[in-house]
């Protein structure tokens, strides 16, 4: 009787654990399929948005582009003269540039145009000798190539500039390390001049997956708070020409990223873990984190023109860009695929062809700098391709809860308490305003 009472006693409580269970499974089950759907609509968007736009944009437009100008320059005489035309360069500005992985790619070509452009150009790059090479690079070329006539000779620095040269010099900088972005901030302090350029273009593909995320991500942001308060200070430099600007270097690749940055699946906010610790350490080999951490560092852009302060009347605000160089020949690209692919593609000429130059890929970042100046702050994304504005992102990348879930669980554990966040800046660790 007794055994019978207990068994009847407990067949409740097993119905409902069971019960309970099967909720639990179907609710995970349908988390999973609605991500596995939500990966394949975003691949699919990737292949269409980016891939073949791309490939559009490369083979297509650019071979009728080629074509055109060869039919204009049919005339012997005047392509010799094209061809012997001599560049000019600005006079030098006094005021600062900062680009980071610079050592190749469009980061190598940014730093020479900055410095044709008169700006003195900082090389924040891993490799001190490839960096310090570069450094001479820029300064031999810049010594046999003649200012333009109609360069001002107007400054924003001090007036005794010397008006020959800009300063190209070199700051090692390891994106992964939170204390590098303090030391490149103390060393461009020292320089003297306003801060008004930082190019974000440092980044990794294929690597680590937790080590990805901290290149790709974390470091931009920290050393974009780092550098911040230079950059407003800059912003009330009268004679300063240019507006101080950010530019993030995006990737079409971000299509195709999901949003997953939560911890467990209670949600309450109490975890100060960073989402990027409970990544495995493990190779990024199908590059989803890759496209993920473009994806977060355009929404990183987002929580900028939305929480950083107003501007005051005395000066406008930090312009923020976001840009994607497209498909590039770069020393990143060619790494990531091998030896064996990049003779195949340059063998048979289709590097050529699917690929842009680094020269052509920095014409979106060139566009973003040489944009219109506002004098609002503005919370509207502006992103750049193919060397113009209205290029097709996601609309996760200008989500503001989107961007806010990022805040919370991925950069605030990683920045806050670490770095000095910018005055009057809107949220705290927690993602509130």
């Amino acid at each position: 009787s007794s055994h019978l009472t207990i068994d009847t006693s407990d067949t409740p409580v097993l119905v409902k654990v069971t019960s309970a269970t099967s909720a639990t499974t179907r609710s995970k089950s349908s988390g999973i399929e609605k991500t596995t759907t939500k990966m394949k609509s975003n691949t699919v968007r990737w292949a269409i948005h980016g891939i073949v736009t791309e490939l559009f944009h490369n083979v297509v437009l650019r071979t009728l582009s080629r074509v055109r100008t060869s039919r204009l320059f049919t005339s012997k005489h005047l392509r010799l003269e094209i061809q012997n035309a001599q560049r000019f360069r600005q006079s030098p500005k006094g005021e600062i540039a900062v680009v980071t992985g610079a050592t190749g790619g469009i980061g190598s070509q940014m730093a020479h145009d900055l410095a044709f452009r008169g700006y003195d150009v900082v090389v924040a790059a891993r490799d001190a000798v490839r960096g310090e090479a570069l450094v001479k690079e820029i300064q031999g070329v810049l010594k046999v190539t003649p200012i333009v006539k109609e360069s001002s000779s107007e400054s924003c620095g001090e007036d005794d500039l010397d008006l020959l040269l800009p300063t190209i010099s070199f700051v090692q900088y390891h994106a992964d390390r939170p204390q590098s972005a303090l030391d490149v901030a103390s060393s461009i302090k020292e320089l003297g001049s306003p801060l008004t350029v930082l190019i974000n273009n440092a980044g990794i593909m294929g690597k680590s997956k937790q080590l990805t995320m901290k290149v790709n991500l974390i470091g931009p942001a920290m050393l974009t708070f780092a550098l911040l308060p230079l950059m407003t200070k800059a912003a009330n430099e009268s004679k300063c020409t240019t507006t101080p600007t950010v530019i993030n270097v995006g990737s079409s690749a971000h299509l195709r990223a999901t949003e997953s940055f939560t911890l467990g699946e209670s949600g309450d906010g109490d975890d100060d873990r960073s989402w990027i610790n409970t990544l495995p350490d493990t190779a990024d080999d199908d590059l989803s984190i890759y496209a993920q951490s473009k994806l977060a560092l355009m929404q990183f852009s987002t929580l900028l023109r939305h929480y950083l302060p107003e501007s005051s009347d005395d000066y406008p605000p930090v312009r923020i860009f976001d840009a994607h160089p497209g498909l590039v020949w770069t020393p990143l690209l060619r790494n990531h695929i091998g030896d064996a692919a990049v003779g195949t593609l340059t063998k048979t000429g289709l590097a050529n062809l699917i690929y842009k130059s680094s020269t052509e890929g920095a014409q979106a970042l060139v566009a973003a700098l040489d944009s219109p100046p506002s004098a609002v702050k503005t919370e509207e994304q502006v992103y750049f391709v193919n060397g113009r504005s209205g290029g097709y992102a996601a609309s996760e990348s200008v989500s503001i809860d989107a961007s806010l879930r990022l805040w919370k669980y991925v950069i605030a554990p990683a920045v806050v308490g670490v770095i000095e966040l910018p005055q009057g800046w809107g949220l705290d660790g927690k993602g509130r305003s």
